[in-house]
């Protein structure tokens, strides 16, 4: 079996040769899959991501969102931990750890069970999911379990296992252009 950075690798690779016309599109179709879900109509609170480089860009989700009166929030990472904080407009950000788009309030949100929209390298058809190592989502979910943690990525990046460690979580559903694959 290939190594969790040989994985990592390959798939960053595959998603780097998406063309931006291309990420549009996906990112758009994963939207549409992801609005008519019940997980997302029936949450009052949703954690987003920002996406960096070539991930999947939710931000046309969580602009819905807003319009339909949801709570939103994004993460920003505090040392060694990542917590999530609301945002009232998708134009709150600056620069902050890795490059990555943070929210500039100061709200921090704990619920007991918001939908979370995960970023990752890889996923498998069981839910696992590989990140890029540091281990903030697994950290998070392991403090506030009762989470509704739906994976985002493209086709390109389901793998038929996705190893994994002992603290790594499993998400509870994948979402990709093709279609939303429930775990649970």
């Amino acid at each position: 079996m290939e190594s969790k950075q040989q994985i990592r690798a390959v798939l960053k690779q595959k998603r780097d040769l998406l063309s931006p016309k291309q990420i549009q599109q996906l990112s758009a179709k994963i939207c549409e899959n992801l609005q008519n879900q019940d997980c997302f109509l029936q949450a009052d609170t949703i954690y987003f991501y920002y996406p960096l480089n070539t991930e999947a860009n939710m931000l046309l989700l969580a602009k819905k969102a807003l319009s339909m009166g949801k709570q939103i929030a994004f993460p920003k990472v505090n040392g060694r931990n990542m917590d999530f904080y609301e945002v009232r407009s998708l134009t709150e950000f600056t620069e902050g750890t890795f490059h990555v788009m943070e929210p500039i309030g100061q709200r921090k949100i704990c619920k007991n069970d918001p939908l979370v929209l995960v970023p990752g390298l890889a996923f498998d058809a069981q839910g696992r999911r590989m990140g890029y190592g540091k281990g903030y989502y697994d950290k998070y979910f392991a403090r506030y379990s009762e989470c509704i943690k739906v994976g985002i990525c493209y086709t390109v990046q389901i793998i038929d296992e996705v190893p994994t460690s002992q603290y790594d979580i499993t998400m509870d559903a994948v979402a990709t252009e093709q279609g939303i694959y429930l775990i649970i």
